[in-house]
C-alpha cells in the first residue's frame, strides 16, 4: 500500500511538471513538440494513469504533454471541441456525446463525431467506512448516496449499482456534489459511500484516516446481473485486488470498463497513429507506475469497437499489429454510419423540437427512426 501511495505522489508531481512545460524540440514520435490532453481531476487513478503515460512519452520521445482536468463530462470534452486539446480520457461521456444523450442533448451540443484512440480498462467500485452497517447493496436504502453533478457517465454506473441491490434513486438520500468532493464528504460524514476507480490516490489518503472496505458484487443472480447489463451495457462485473482497504490476497467485485482516450473524427490520423504507437512503445517505461497502467498494454486493451467507432489512426496501428479483424471493421463501419445518421437526424429533430426536455424527446425520436446501437 505504501509503495502505491508514494507512486501516486510521484505521478502527481510529475504531472505538474509536465503541465508547466513549454514547447520543446520536435518529437521523434512525430506528434509535434507539444500536445494537450484532458481528463479527470488530480487525486483520481484515471489522472495518475494519464500522467504516467504522458511522463514516459515526454521523457523518451520529447513531446511535451500538458494535462488539463475537469470533474464534469462536458468539461472534459469541451477542450477537444474548442481545439484546446487533441485527446481526452473520459468516462462514458464519449458514448453520450456520440449519441447526443444526457448533458449533450442540448441545442449547443447534439451528437458529436467522436472516435476512440486507445482503450485501457479499469475497475470501479463503491467504498464505505469499515465500521459502516452497509454490508450489501440492499443496505444502501436510506443512505447518503452520491449524485455527481454534470457527470452522466458516473451517475449511470451509480444507477446500475443501485439496481444491483434492487433499488432506485428514490430509495436513497441523493447528495449532489462533484466527483472530487466525495472523499472529503465521506470524512465529514456527509456521504455514506463513494464511487471511484479503485486505486485513486485520494482513496489511499482516506484509508490512512480510517479503515475502509469495498462493497462486493458477489451475488451472480441473473436478475441482478441483467439489471446492471441493461443500465450500463459498457461494463462487466469483475474482480479487483490491491485497492485501499484490501489486505494481501483479498479481492472484491466491482464494475470493470474501458476508460478510453478519445478525440474527434477529423483529428489528423497521423497524429493519432503516432500517439497510439507512443503509448504502446513506451509501455515498459510506465507499466508499473500505478495498479492499472499494466492494462494499457495492447493485449489488455479493447480491440473491437462497441458503441463508438475507432479512429483511423488507431485502426492503422491495430492492422499493423494483426489485431484488426473483419468483424471489427464491419462494426466500425456500422458505427460510422450510425454517427452520420445521428447527426443528420439531430438537425431534423432540433427544427421540430420545442424548448422542453430535449433529452427525453431525442431518445424517443431515436427509438422511432434509428435501430438500437
Amino acid at each position: 500500500m505504501g509503495k502505491r501511495r508514494v507512486l501516486a505522489a510521484m505521478i502527481a508531481t510529475a504531472a505538474v511538471v509536465i503541465s508547466s512545460c513549454g514547447s520543446g524540440g520536435a518529437s521523434d514520435a512525430g506528434m509535434g513538440s507539444q500536445m494537450v490532453w484532458s481528463t479527470y481531476g488530480t487525486g483520481t487513478n484515471t489522472y495518475a494513469d494519464v500522467a504516467a503515460v504522458a511522463d514516459a512519452i515526454t521523457s523518451n520521445d520529447g513531446t511535451r504533454i500538458r494535462i488539463i482536468t475537469s470533474d464534469t463530462a462536458v468539461g472534459r470534452l469541451s477542450p477537444l471541441r474548442q481545439g484546446q486539446a487533441q485527446i481526452a480520457r473520459t468516462g462514458d461521456e464519449y458514448i453520450f456525446a456520440f449519441e447526443g444523450d444526457y448533458d449533450f442533448a442540448t441545442k449547443d451540443w447534439g451528437p458529436q463525431d467522436m472516435r476512440v484512440v486507445w482503450t485501457p480498462i479499469a475497475p470501479h467500485g463503491l467504498l464505505v467506512r469499515d465500521n459502516s452497517d452497509i454490508r450489501t447493496f440492499e443496505d444502501l436504502r436510506g443512505k447518503n448516496f452520491p449524485y455527481i453533478s454534470a457527470n452522466p457517465s458516473v451517475n449511470n454506473k451509480l444507477t446500475a449499482f443501485l439496481a444491483y441491490g434492487g433499488l432506485t434513486w428514490d430509495d436513497v438520500n441523493k447528495v449532489e456534489l462533484s466527483y472530487s468532493e466525495q472523499a472529503d464528504a465521506v470524512k465529514a460524514g456527509k456521504l455514506d459511500v463513494l464511487f471511484q476507480q479503485v486505486y485513486g490516490s485520494s482513496l489511499y489518503e482516506l484509508e490512512s484516516a480510517f479503515p475502509v472496505r469495498w462493497l462486493s458484487m458477489d451475488d451472480s443472480a441473473p436478475d441482478k446481473v441483467k439489471a446492471v447489463e441493461k443500465i450500463a451495457p459498457s461494463t462487466e462485473i469483475g474482480e479487483f485486488t490491491g485497492a485501499p482497504g484490501q489486505q494481501n490476497g483479498e479481492s472484491a467485485k466491482g464494475l470493470i470498463y474501458t476508460v478510453p482516450m478519445v478525440t474527434y473524427a477529423d483529428t489528423d490520423p497521423a497524429l493519432v497513429y503516432e500517439t497510439v504507437k507512443a503509448i504502446h512503445d513506451n509501455h515498459d517505461a510506465y507499466r508499473g507506475t500505478t495498479a492499472t497502467t499494466p492494462d494499457w498494454a495492447l493485449e489488455s486493451a479493447q480491440k473491437a469497437p462497441k458503441q463508438v467507432p475507432f479512429h483511423d489512426g488507431l485502426v492503422k496501428f491495430l492492422q499493423e499489429q494483426n489485431a484488426w479483424s473483419p468483424e471489427s471493421k464491419q462494426r466500425n463501419d456500422e458505427l460510422v454510419e450510425r454517427g452520420a445518421a445521428l447527426r443528420d437526424g439531430w438537425q431534423t429533430f432540433v427544427q421540430q423540437a420545442g424548448d422542453g426536455d430535449l433529452g427525453s424527446a431525442w431518445t424517443k425520436w431515436k427509438s422511432q427512426h434509428l435501430p438500437a446501437n
